[in-house]
């Protein structure tokens, strides 16, 4: 079973190793933060041998098989970066990294030295979504035509939501779910985005929404939010359409008639693995294939997203201080 090096203590981290502690014990094993004290309670909280003060001697670790990067987006890359060139595999959470130039860097990097590398984007895994597919697939609702997908979580007052040189805001945190989801069950070629935003901290988005158009006529809708609550998603078809609870963390979906009529619904059994342990399993299985990328979270998916926020951050002038975007 292959054995995971953790990059960062805070809460991501927390959540991470918490769950993976319940059924996963033997692959937690070590965890760095540039706060010594700060890496060896979480180390001995979550039952893992190994607790680093630095992130350079955690990937330097001959033990460590796989890296979690679970640091703010604006150190995704960099710490992404030294895991691969120290020859580790990476999973990072999202948003993968502050802009598309970052990725594309990543990705050309673990492709050059034939190192797995995938973002932490949890709903692509999970069954529910593949019976959303399955629905939409059997032509119950007809083509899909408009989505709606919207998170909306009140965090005004959580740091790195607030400052700029965390690449705080919306966006990056909550949109990229709302972007996933569109991705997901619509698809096709994007031919225009349109979005607005509310500022606020230090000039970072608010509150976005953006409408995207898809070759054929296809819309989605999405808006994201860190001022209130919203998770829902819908999918409107020819004929019906198909709600979901949660965007970004789906646990039932219901198929409704033009009429109103609930034809189906589905709710997620109390005893699937959580969306973390889905992404190692994912990993796991990467890993034994030789695969540098899963089919399920591809490197060309996540690019893709990664500059639909770029285009939605320059039409509205978020930018961030570590920015390294293409000009």
């Amino acid at each position: 079973m292959m054995k995971i090096g953790i990059i960062g203590a805070g809460v991501i981290a927390g959540k991470v190793a918490g769950i993976l502690q319940e059924r996963w014990q033997p692959m937690l094993y070590a965890v760095a933060s540039r706060n010594g004290a700060r890496a060896e309670q979480f180390a001995h909280k979550y039952g893992m041998p190994k607790a680093y003060a630095s992130y350079e001697a955690l990937v330097s670790d001959p033990e460590v098989d796989i890296v979690y990067v679970a640091t703010p987006h604006s150190h995704h890359y960099a710490h992404a970066r030294l895991a691969l060139m120290h020859g580790k595999h990476v999973i990072c959470e999202k948003a993968f990294t502050a802009n598309a130039a970052e990725a594309r860097l990543l990705i050309d990097l673990a492709r050059e030295r034939g190192l797995f590398l995938m973002e932490a984007m949890w709903t692509r895994f999970m069954p529910i979504t593949r019976r959303i597919a399955e629905v939409i697939e059997s032509g119950t609702i007809g083509e899909p035509r408009i989505i709606n997908a919207s998170l909306c979580w009140s965090m005004t007052e959580v740091e790195r939501i607030r400052r700029a040189d965390l690449c705080g805001g919306a966006l990056l945190d909550l949109g990229v779910y709302c972007l996933t989801f569109a991705d997901l069950f619509m698809g096709g070629r994007v031919l225009s985005i349109n979005s607005h935003v509310v500022k606020g901290g230090e000039d970072v988005d608010w509150t976005t929404m953006a409408s995207i158009l898809y070759e054929g006529g296809k819309i989605a809708h999405v808006q994201c939010s860190a001022c209130c609550y919203d998770r829902r998603g819908i999918i409107v078809g020819e004929r019906g359409r198909i709600e979901v609870d949660s965007v970004n963390w789906p646990r039932h979906m219901k198929v409704v008639a033009p009429d109103g009529t609930v034809v189906e619904e589905y709710t997620v059994p109390a005893d699937e693995p959580s969306g973390y342990e889905l992404e190692f399993i994912a990993a796991n299985e990467a890993l034994k294939n030789g695969w540098t990328e899963h089919p399920l979270m591809p490197h060309a998916t996540t690019l893709r997203l990664m500059e639909m926020m770029d285009t939605i951050r320059h039409q509205n002038t978020i930018l961030y201080p570590n920015d390294h975007m293409e000009k």
